[in-house]
């Protein structure tokens, strides 16, 4: 089991910013930038080349309204969306995530 389902089943302590049925967000916790946070599907896939579209759109949905709150509440304006997918372009844990990472000036 990967450490973003010992997350999601609440077996491994993280700061939670958003829940529901689908999906949960947590602060990174070696963020680049301040803000970063990543939003994780709960059910499995291990990137977007299995995730089911239904969980996919999801996801982005969720994505995109807490980067935009998140913007906001920061007073910054932009912000880069990360996924990686496999080892080569540097997925180190295999379950589909995003991550979140506002721009500091």
């Amino acid at each position: 089991m990967d450490i973003f389902c010992k997350i999601i089943n609440k077996e491994t302590p993280s700061k939670i910013i958003y829940e529901d049925d689908l999906v949960i967000a947590i602060e990174d916790l070696n963020p680049v930038h301040p803000g970063h946070f990543l939003v994780i599907p709960k059910i499995h896939s291990k990137n977007l080349k299995d995730i089911s579209n239904d969980n996919y759109n999801h996801l982005m949905l969720v994505a995109k309204r807490l980067a935009n709150e998140t913007i906001e509440r920061m007073g910054v304006y932009g912000f880069r969306m990360q996924i990686n997918n496999e080892k080569e372009s540097g997925q180190e844990i295999f379950h589909t995530h995003v991550h979140i990472i506002p721009s500091i000036e």
